[in-house]
């Protein structure tokens, strides 16, 4: 962001505008056409019901714009900078700190909308909600995924995955061999995405075919919203697994971690002696929810770290778990890091 753009983007302010306003408040009329595009190119600002609002920093100016091509010098230096940012986090979790944040934000949790929605898929994998899983059940509830889509159908693209994008620039890979495509938008968002070459349109039955192939493969469909509120209109769908993506990596890895979500299911479980003790729940829980013991062979589950995202029934092979509605709000707390 240069100065010309910050000076604007602070004389707009919380307001939402139409183009013609935001070109009679930049006043430079023959130059506003290049000048807005890359606005939205760097995704400073949003569409919303005719009108154009600042986005947040993040997810927003730094995950949207993140999620292009790497060609771009500005791109790819920023991604450095964001990278280095991410290691500091990890530094920063000490006693002080994370015991103030995990003050402040069980406080926020009761009292605000939660920040993103962790959703369920009618993947390869059917899950049914109160049921054994069968390949034949499956329920269409709030909180799942492909109603999400169907409400968006016409307006539905994708764009790298910010977080592996991440990983590259540092120079690493994806243990769940995922695609660097991942980031979905719906809505006008998608539009504005397409539109700025930051990512490309897709069918309804395209983003169907890669819901059910990244759930399969481990990862978790978190929902962002607009104005991080899980009351407003979703926007984007982060498809991201536990060791790529900033927030749930960061979490497991002991860095200094914002998990507040709305969830929509729990598991329980309803038959231990049908698990073999393989730990794949354990190992694809985003949040160390789950995990086997294998010294005291006992399948554990903390309730209270649960965010809903279903991975420990849909990589189970046995009929360990159901998966139960439960609607609710969920913050993870910031746990001591696990190395220096």
């Amino acid at each position: 962001m240069n100065e010309e753009e910050a000076d604007f983007l602070l004389a707009v302010g919380a307001r939402q505008m139409t183009r013609e306003q935001l070109c009679e408040l930049y006043g430079k009329p023959q130059q506003f056409d290049a000048f807005f595009a890359d606005i939205l190119r760097k995704s400073l600002m949003w569409k919303r019901n005719g009108a154009y609002e600042l986005a947040p920093i993040f997810p927003g100016w730094i995950e949207v714009y993140g999620g292009g091509s790497l060609d771009d010098p500005a791109r790819r230096r920023m991604m450095e900078e964001f990278a280095a940012f991410e290691d500091w986090l990890l530094r920063l979790n000490i006693p002080p700190v994370r015991l103030y944040m995990n003050h402040v934000n069980s406080r926020t949790i009761q009292q605000l909308p939660a920040r993103m929605s962790v959703t369920v898929s009618r993947g390869k994998k059917s899950i049914a909600l109160d049921e054994p899983i069968t390949a034949e059940q499956a329920v269409t509830t709030a909180g799942e995924i492909m109603p999400m889509l169907e409400r968006h159908a016409d307006q539905l693209a994708v764009m790298n995955c910010f977080c592996r994008t991440l990983r590259r620039v540092k120079g690493e890979s994806c243990a769940f061999d995922l695609s660097l495509e991942g980031c979905m938008m719906v809505g006008a968002l998608s539009e504005q995405i397409a539109d700025s070459g930051i990512g490309r349109k897709i069918s309804l039955e395209e983003a169907r075919r890669m819901i059910a192939d990244f759930e399969q493969k481990g990862c978790i469909h978190t929902i962002y919203h607009y104005g991080m509120d899980t009351n407003q209109e979703e926007i984007a769908i982060c498809n991201c697994c536990v060791d790529c993506c900033f927030l749930y990596h960061g979490y497991r890895s002991g860095s200094l971690s914002q998990i507040l979500v709305k969830a929509y299911v729990m598991p329980e479980i309803v038959d231990e002696n049908a698990c073999v003790g393989c730990g794949k729940c354990g190992n694809f829980c985003p949040t160390e929810a789950t995990w086997y013991d294998k010294k005291q062979k006992k399948l554990n589950f903390l309730p209270e770290n649960c965010i809903g995202c279903g991975q420990c029934a849909v990589q189970c092979p046995f009929p360990v778990r159901v998966l139960r509605r439960n609607e609710r709000q969920v913050f993870v707390r910031t746990k001591r890091r696990t190395h220096a």
